[in-house]
C-alpha cells in the first residue's frame, strides 16, 4: 500500500492487523476483556457516526429541496457545533494521552498509531474548513436564494467529505486500538 493517506487508503496494511487478527472484529462484543472504557471509546465513535449521518441527511435533504433554508439552518447550527466540539475534545485526548501509551505498549504498532494521528490532523484541516462554510451560509440572507443555495451546496461537500474522511478514520483506529485493548488488558495498557 504505497498511498496511507486518509483521503486514498481503504483499509489499513496486513503489517498492522497482527492483533486484529487474534482479536477479529465480530469477536469484540462477545470478547469479556473488553473493558469499560473501551466500551465507551467506541459508543463515542458511534456517537460520531450517528452525528455524520445526521449533517449527511440534513444537507442532503436541504439540496434536494425537502427542508427550506431557515429549517436546515436552525437544526444544523447547534448539532454542527455539538459535533466539531465533541470530535476536538476526543482528538486531543486520543494524541495527548493515548496514543503515546499505545505506542509504548506495542512497538510493532507506532507507525499506525503515527498515521492516526495525521488523520487527525487532516480531519481538523477540514472541520475548520467547514467551520468557514457553515458561517458563510448561517450568514446568508434570507432573501438571497441564490446565496443561499451556493452556501447550502458548499457545506453540504463539506459535510459528505468530513463524513468520508472520519468514516475511514473511526474504521482504522478501532482496528488498531480494540483488539490492542483486548490483547494488554484496558487497565495494564492505561496504567503504563
Amino acid at each position: 500500500m504505497d498511498d496511507l493517506s486518509i483521503e486514498t487508503r481503504d483499509g489499513l496494511p496486513q503489517e498492522w492487523k497482527f492483533l486484529l487478527e487474534k482479536h477479529p472484529r465480530d469477536s469484540w462484543k462477545s470478547n469479556t476483556q473488553l473493558g469499560e472504557h473501551t466500551k465507551f471509546w467506541l459508543s463515542i465513535h458511534r456517537h460520531f457516526r450517528i452525528m455524520g449521518a445526521l449533517l449527511t441527511s440534513q444537507s442532503n435533504a436541504y439540496r434536494e429541496g425537502q427542508i427550506d433554508s431557515d429549517t436546515f439552518r436552525t437544526n444544523m447550527a447547534p448539532r454542527l457545533q455539538q459535533f466539531l466540539q465533541t470530535l476536538d475534545h476526543h482528538h486531543r485526548i486520543e494524541d495527548g494521552v493515548f496514543f503515546p501509551k499505545f505506542m509504548a505498549a506495542e512497538k510493532r504498532l507506532i507507525k499506525g498509531i503515527e498515521l492516526l494521528e495525521e488523520d487527525h490532523h487532516t480531519i481538523d484541516a477540514e472541520v475548520h474548513h467547514m467551520i468557514s462554510v457553515a458561517n458563510a451560509l448561517l450568514q446568508t440572507e434570507p432573501a438571497d436564494s441564490e446565496g443561499l443555495k451556493r452556501n447550502g451546496e458548499s457545506f453540504a461537500i463539506s459535510s459528505d467529505r468530513i463524513v468520508k474522511l472520519l468514516d475511514r478514520h473511526l474504521d482504522d483506529e478501532e482496528e488498531i486500538v480494540v483488539p490492542l485493548m483486548i490483547d494488554r488488558g484496558e487497565v495494564e495498557l492505561m496504567s503504563e
